[in-house]
């Protein structure tokens, strides 16, 4: 007796500490992926701020990628290069072709200065950094070359103005003055037959944003176009040209802009006129990748503008507002872009400086200088910036921001990325370019692991189900083996799952669709005919099979079933589909047909789905107990009736849990929807086309993914859904359960 207790005690002991561990290693799995999900959370701080006087009024800024030296110019054309550990002077340098001009207007183009003149003069200044080592320490040399200065106005006024680029063949100018003159310098290197030349285009362009709407111009629903040019009160006051030289933007003082087509440099045609603000436009600057376009205005208005397809358009393109950021509250002075991602920094006229993140619309950090910003720059490395005041201050932010795209819109709500026509859920973590606009959307991931549960369980529910029902109750004792049989299918790995349904039958139902179309009124046929025979049969024969055994009839029946509507499967296909079951799909139900489809994945993840399903719910209606069957029968109702009546409700919450249970596996299943399915994060319950869910994402692009950036991150958001969603699945289906078990005990 002492030694029962003893075993029972230690056994009451080991049962207590398993279950502890496993709640342990429950909450040690929660708090790892919620420790890795955490600096998504987490906004964007200053590490360290420093401040440096100058020299001079400086009209731009610039900082090597370690921020360690920063360059000043100076209205005079003193470029002043400046130690940012401790403001010291490292080098000077004095721009030679400036002479006695002053600088009025400067463009940047990544490393390259273009400078307008008081005296109608453009200058090239190319400002670089290299990196030598003395005595293991490295150093950085600040180097600057210049090219001989160009007469773009042949009337020497002063540049108000400035916006260039430049490719390995090609450069295009294009200024305004100060009476408001539109000028543009294009030069190009033409290959000819034995030599080389440059071919040079100057053109006054000044009528295009004077003259009232063109004949044939299209009128945009969201602009409002004015019968005054630039005549009549209304002042060029910003430039903006993409990096393609195609595209030329002009900022007005009536708070409008003019989009001009520089494709063709010595034809330039006025391509629309849109109203951006009721206010002047003070700043004009493209994003990494010159696709969206920054407008600031004098009300502090900062929107972001691109070209969107449109129909309506005789260009089929239209600009139209694709973000809208907080207001600044004072005029927009300046904008500085990021040479890593869609960030951006702006300044106000009343010492407010903004760090912006154009995706997801927020102003990230928020700064403040004691006088107005003159200049400002980014840092090559997006972690720092750069502000040069009018009193003569230089101030340095290093930052820490590395999750800037992220909010709970960009997560899972509708966002207008470039080059879409409307505001999507879209997936896509990697593109070609480095200026790829991440979409992180998790909607379509989400939306996708639904897809895939709902057709795997709509397959898997009544089979394994109906299935246990007919083992539990109908099939005779001497055939039981086949829930042995049934029950090692659940030993299959997904991985054959998923290379099967991918390579074996994914072709085969593209090959024989319409036959999977009619086979379903060919199996209920033969089985009627099944039936009739059965009834037809003579007692003697029907005693050859033992009770419970009868469907093995069938299944001749239902295997020519199966052949007849393969055999005729060219036939139905020309009957009921005119020939080409894939052009009617398209053109009549508007539906494309993929051969890896979630019909495939439902067939396949429905297969490995059924095993966990046939067997929990057949355990749960065979412990029902026999009082309540044998007095179902005793009073008359056949095994039909006890079986509908009696085993199912009594069997109730084992069915539910074989369901839930299913359910659990059918979200989590990774390698049958990462290898049976298309793999695309498309959004629609098309059965033919394919999907991507949560769990095959993140085998998909989780070796992609540097480790601690955003895309690991998300993806450890990821699994943080699954986690949590199964948790309350599983926790909620246990609930029921218990209800349901309290509720049918009492029978």
């Amino acid at each position: 007796m002492k030694k029962r207790r003893l075993i029972d005690k230690a056994a009451r002991w080991l049962i207590t500490l398993g279950g502890a561990a496993t709640i342990f290693a429950v909450l040690a799995l929660f708090v790892f992926l919620f420790i890795e999900v955490y600096p998504l959370l987490r906004g964007a701080k200053v590490l360290k701020e420093k401040t440096f006087s100058l020299n001079g009024k400086i009209i731009s800024l610039g900082v090597d990628e370690y921020q360690e030296i920063a360059y000043t110019v100076s209205h005079d054309g003193t470029i002043e290069f400046i130690s940012l550990s401790d403001g010291s002077i490292v080098n000077t340098y004095l721009i030679a072709g400036l002479k006695n001009s002053t600088i009025t207007s400067v463009d940047k183009d990544e490393n390259r200065l273009v400078l307008g003149t008081n005296d109608g003069r453009i200058l090239k200044v190319l400002i670089t950094f290299s990196e030598s080592f003395d005595n293991e320490k490295k150093v950085i040399i600040p180097e600057v070359s210049e090219k001989e200065p160009v007469q773009i106005d042949d009337q020497k006024r002063t540049l108000r103005n400035i916006t260039s680029r430049s490719d390995d063949s090609a450069t295009v100018t294009v200024v305004s003055t100060e009476d408001g003159r539109l000028l543009l310098k294009s030069t190009e290197d033409v290959s000819t037959l034995f030599d080389g030349e440059k071919k040079e285009i100057k053109r006054d362009i000044t009528d295009l944003v004077k003259r009232y709407q063109p004949n044939g111009l299209h009128e945009p629903h969201n602009s409002i176009l004015y019968s005054s040019g630039l005549g009549n009160g209304t002042d060029i006051t910003s430039l903006a040209l993409d990096h393609f030289m195609e595209n030329l933007y002009v900022g007005t003082s009536s708070g409008e802009i003019f989009h001009i087509n520089i494709s063709d440099k010595e034809n330039p045609s006025l391509q629309e006129k849109v109203r951006v603000s009721d206010k002047a436009v003070t700043t004009l600057g493209f994003l990494f990748g010159d696709i969206s376009l920054v407008v600031g205005d004098y009300r502090g208005g900062v929107n972001i503008w691109m070209q969107v397809r449109d129909e309506t358009s005789p260009s089929g393109w239209m600009l139209k507002k694709i973000h809208t950021l907080k207001s600044h509250n004072a005029p927009v002075i300046a904008f500085a872009p990021s040479l890593r991602d869609k960030g951006f920094v702006t300044s106000a006229a009343n010492g407010t400086i903004y760090l912006n993140h154009a995706t997801s619309e927020q102003n990230v950090l928020i700064f403040k200088v004691p006088a107005t910003p003159a200049a400002l720059t980014f840092s090559p490395k997006a972690d720092g910036i750069l502000a040069a005041s009018s009193n003569n201050n230089l101030f340095q932010w290093i930052i820490s921001n590395p999750h800037p795209e992220i909010t709970l819109k960009t997560l899972f709500g509708k966002v207008w990325y470039e080059g879409y026509e409307k505001p999507e859920f879209v997936w896509q973590s990697t593109g070609g370019t480095d200026d790829f606009e991440p979409k992180l959307s998790l909607v379509p991931l989400i939306f996708g692991t639904i897809k895939g549960t709902v057709y795997s369980m709509i397959i898997a529910v009544p089979i394994g189900i109906f299935a246990a029902l007919y083992t539990s109750q109908f099939l005779h004792k001497s055939l039981k083996i086949i829930k042995p049989v049934i029950e090692l299918m659940a030993a299959l790995p997904s991985v054959i799952l998923g290379f099967l349904a991918g390579l074996w039958l994914a072709p085969l139902i593209e090959r024989v669709f319409p036959a999977i179309v009619i086979m379903p009124l060919f199996i209920i046929l033969s089985i009627a005919l099944a039936l009739y025979l059965w009834r037809c049969l003579p007692s003697w024969i029907k005693g050859k099979y033992r009770y419970g055994a009868e469907a093995l009839f069938l299944i001749p029946f239902i295997i020519g079933a199966i052949y007849v509507s393969i055999q005729l499967n060219g036939v139905s296909e020309s009957v009921l589909f005119g020939g080409d079951y894939r052009q009617w799909l398209l053109h009549i139900l508007g539906l494309n047909y993929d051969q890896r489809n979630a019909l495939i994945v439902g067939f396949a993840m429905g297969f490995a789905v059924i095993p966990l399903i046939f067997t929990i719910s057949e355990d749960a209606m065979s412990n029902v107990p026999n009082n309540l069957t044998s007095a179902s029968l005793a009073l008359g109702a056949t095994t039909w009736h006890t079986a509908v009546r009696v085993v199912l409700p009594t069997a109730s919450p084992g069915i539910f849990s074989a369901v839930m249970i299913g359910f659990g596996r059918a979200v989590g299943e990774t390698m049958i929807v990462l290898m049976a399915t298309g793999n695309t994060p498309i959004m629609g319950w098309n059965l033919f086309n394919g999907f991507r869910a949560l769990a095959a994402n993140i085998a998909v692009e989780m070796p992609e993914a540097p480790v601690g950036g955003t895309l690991y991150r998300v993806l450890f958001l990821a699994a943080l859904l699954l986690f949590v969603t199964t948790f309350i699945v599983n926790t909620f289906a246990e609930t029921v359960r218990q209800k349901m078990k309290r509720r049918y005990s009492k029978l």
